[in-house]
């Protein structure tokens, strides 16, 4: 199933696209929803989806700087976008973003579903183009399948000489089956499906960032020569990345959750991230958010904004401060936002709490 985030300000518009979209049809599902671009970031890094469907005109993170983001740091995922203005900034920002499609609300059905059908066979394309399944009769394709796993189980054991071992034995099972016309195509596909295979156990064994994770093996401009040429890169490959897990692992600072809380605390009236704050504890965004989350029963963001609220709350009640400065020094620039975030928490408007007063 290809997984779907929703990036909407507007609960209803949100509710319109979940109930609009043919999602069991396309082979999707809508495993979350975000309010704004930085909460949007966040679940993307989280949730890992394969489509991002979002509004242009957000407070906060707006549609513009999100599809920056989502450009250099996803760029395998697919993006649509909405919007209630026929602007043709949002418009550029769109292509430049490679986005699937632009549409302007109201959404329609037809247009909606149209487009998740071009993405689910776009998605489909690239799946099935780079696979070496394509290549493969059914019982090479078990066999093959068989070997991945264990490669993939030995990769997420931190085994070297193990996930080396069934490399080699791919490696030789290959040689033996292969008709030698297809051998050349079914190198490059293999080596490309084993690196995606290794990253994404990198990502599930403790996330090596790109910055440490090792280069793709050294290679000639022409394809791999050799099945033995290829296995031995990728070999090589697989020891890097192991060893870097392996020393992450190490290296890695228990986080002192007591500390997170402190700090949350002296910093939420700050442009403060959980990006930043990660950082600051010399953890990953990961690590932090799931820490967090199982001692604390709350998100990062939640956290932050109950502390907001409540200081917002105290500052209004006072009746002498104008409710825009209030909300500015809560971290609130933006007062409309700051009112649909107040009224969600208390279930009134920061007017509404005043006048009882």
């Amino acid at each position: 199933m290809l997984k779907v985030l929703i990036i909407d300000d507007e609960p209803w518009s949100r509710q319109v696209v979940k109930s609009l979209g043919a999602w069991e049809e396309h082979g999707m599902q809508v495993i979350g929803e975000a309010e704004d671009g930085i909460e949007g970031l966040e679940l993307v890094e989280k949730l890992h989806p394969g489509l991002v469907i979002t509004d242009m005109r957000m407070p906060g993170l707006d549609g513009v700087e999100l599809l920056e983001r989502l450009k250099h740091q996803y760029p395998e995922v697919q993006i649509i976008v909405m919007s209630g203005y026929d602007d043709f900034v949002y418009l550029k920002q769109a292509i430049r973003s490679k986005a699937v499609e632009y549409l302007l609300k109201p959404v329609d059905r037809a247009e909606l579903n149209n487009v998740l059908s071009e993405c689910a066979k776009e998605r489909e394309r690239q799946r099935l183009t780079g696979s070496p399944l394509m290549l493969m009769d059914q019982p090479l394709m078990e066999r093959y399948l068989a070997y991945r796993q264990r490669i993939y189980d030995q990769l997420l054991a931190l085994n070297k000489p193990a996930a080396r071992e069934e490399l080699e034995k791919l490696g030789r099972e290959l040689e033996r089956s292969v008709p030698q016309h297809q051998l050349e195509a079914m190198i490059e596909r293999t080596a490309r499906d084993l690196l995606l295979l290794a990253g994404e156990a990198a990502k599930t064994n403790g996330g090596v960032t790109a910055a440490d994770a090792p280069d793709t093996p050294d290679r000639p401009d022409k394809p791999w020569p050799s099945v033995q040429a290829m296995v031995a890169g990728l070999g090589d490959h697989f020891t890097e990345l192991i060893n870097t897990l392996l020393e992450q692992r190490k290296n890695r600072v228990k986080l002192d959750l007591a500390e997170v809380e402190d700090y949350i605390r002296n910093h939420y009236l700050e442009q403060v991230s959980l990006e930043g704050i990660a950082a600051h504890f010399l953890v990953t965004k990961e690590h932090l958010s799931r820490a967090f989350k199982a001692a604390t029963g709350d998100t990062v963001l939640d956290r932050i904004t109950r502390l907001r609220m409540e200081r917002a709350r105290e500052l209004i009640a006072g009746r002498d401060m104008p409710i825009k400065e209030a909300a500015g020094l809560c971290g609130y620039e933006d007062l409309a936002y700051f009112y649909r975030v107040f009224k969600k928490h208390y279930g009134i408007t920061p007017g509404e709490l005043r006048s009882e007063k």
